[in-house]
């Protein structure tokens, strides 16, 4: 058996290509982890954590301090997912949770495993053709006419792309929110989907907005993200049963824990599972089973991401025929630092992202990061 010889975690930050707004705050800089795991045989998996408190229950620092220790225990043991998992439980129990660390140790694996195998992940997961999941592209909060170019501009540069789904964030503002749909949906012939990262404090309000949105728009808008705030699975479920919009729960949906409780409850007609939430594939394949086995839809989103992480994702998306939504983005629009040497955008086609193909999580990078990550090259600002 393949065993696991280091565990190198890398600090990350990640300078935005502009600054990113949702109904909780603004965002500048993505700060994650970078993992390196080598095997006894030499072949090297790549991870990526990317902690926001306020969604992952983690932040940076803790998440390298997770990864630290993690690194020291992990050392020797097996390519086997679920004795890694076991592994990080342990860190867990000494430690802290951290979802973001056991998301990038988890990827690194996966990659690893498919390397192994010469397979992609997905294929690994047992699908034998990809999963085909819309993707839809991502604005920030702005102003109405801010909303209404950057949507022109996605349908201008993702035009060959066959783009086909804007994902639009919510204030909370009733009024502005109506009207930052209605912009969207004059210019833009495809679908919606709508996230209000807990905007609406009023569950009534949340419901009205949802009505006119409606009112105005049909089938085209297809969800709505966790309109009310984090936890409050009553108001979830009052929004959910009186929405004409599907109600999915995003902040709510962390962990494998909570998407049981919020399927014991009815709470939401979905869920978003992200890997950086869930602790990576491993969990979100079991997120994944409870949602199929309580009629739970299911989509795949992000946080500010590079393509190592977002490389996970697309993999998990094309292994799960449930998943009907693919929120995974960041690399093309905020984060987007070509890191590796596949370019995104030629797996982008007919308006759904497509991992592409090859062993693993189906990436290679660039010379420049190798040279970095190896030591060859040293970078810093003179103190």
């Amino acid at each position: 058996m393949v065993a696991i010889r280091e565990v190198i975690p890398y600090k990350m930050d990640i300078k935005l290509s502009e600054p990113f707004s949702i109904s909780f705050g603004t965002y500048t800089y993505a700060h994650g982890s970078f993992v390196v795991i080598r095997t006894t045989d030499d072949i090297e998996g790549y991870g990526e954590g990317c902690p926001d408190k306020l969604i992952t229950g983690d932040n940076q620092e803790e998440s390298l301090i997770f990864l630290k220790r993690a690194s020291k225990y992990l050392k020797g043991a097996q390519i086997n997912e679920e004795e890694v998992h076991r592994i990080l439980d342990r860190v867990e129990r000494e430690l802290f949770p951290s979802q973001t660390a056991r998301a990038a140790i988890d990827m690194a694996v996966y990659d690893i495993l498919g390397k192994l195998e010469n397979k992609p992940i997905y294929k690994l997961l047992g699908a034998s053709e990809p999963n085909e999941a819309p993707a839809a592209l991502t604005i920030g909060l702005r102003s109405i006419e801010e909303t209404r170019k950057k949507a022109e501009y996605y349908m201008d540069r993702f035009r060959k792309n066959g783009l086909r789904r804007i994902k639009l964030k919510l204030s909370g503002h009733r009024e502005s929110d109506v009207q930052r749909v209605s912009a969207v949906l004059d210019i833009f012939p495809g679908e919606i989907t709508l996230d209000a990262n807990q905007g609406y404090k009023d569950p009534k309000m949340a419901i009205k907005s949802l009505e006119e949105i409606y009112a105005i728009s049909g089938k085209r808008v297809i969800l709505i993200e966790e309109p009310v705030p984090k936890g409050r699975l009553d108001m979830l479920k009052q929004v959910t049963e009186s929405s004409p919009i599907p109600v999915f729960a995003d902040e709510s949906a962390a962990t494998l824990e909570d998407a049981k409780r919020i399927a014991e409850t009815g709470s939401a007609a979905g869920i978003n599972i992200k890997l950086q939430k869930a602790g990576g594939i491993y969990y979100a394949r079991k997120i994944s089973q409870v949602a199929k086995e309580n009629g739970l839809k299911l989509m795949v989103g992000c946080n500010e991401e590079t393509t190592v992480a977002i490389s996970a994702a697309l993999n998990f998306v094309a292994s799960d025929p449930a998943i009907m939504d693919s929120d995974l983005d960041s690399d093309l629009t905020v984060a987007n630092i070509q890191i590796t040497k596949e370019d995104p955008l030629d797996y982008f086609k007919n308006g759904i992202r497509y991992p592409t193909g090859k062993p693993g999580l189906g990436i290679s990078l660039k010379e420049w990061l190798k040279d970095v990550l190896n030591g060859r090259i040293e970078i810093k600002r003179p103190g």
